[in-house]
């Protein structure tokens, strides 16, 4: 398969076919090998796991919204004082 991208204020950009056929998603680490003046090899070198996307995902949660009030400990817990 092969396709033509742009190259753009120092970013190259990877088509969506290319991105889906091989599965790339955010975070993924690319190696660029230059073949020749005008050719080069691209090959994934580090896919990030699912640990790793769900650590990111807890230090920098989405805001799915705030709490209202306050939330007391035997709000949660019948056996609480």
């Amino acid at each position: 398969m092969t396709s033509e991208t742009t190259y753009h204020k120092d970013k190259l950009y990877v088509p969506r076919e290319i991105k889906e056929k091989m599965g790339l998603t955010d975070g993924d680490k690319l190696q660029i090998e230059v073949v020749g003046k005008d050719e080069a090899r691209i090959s994934v070198v580090r896919r990030k796991g699912a640990t790793e996307r769900l650590i990111e995902w807890l230090d920098d949660p989405p805001i799915r919204g705030t709490l209202k009030g306050t939330l007391r400990r035997r709000d949660i817990y019948e056996d609480a004082p």
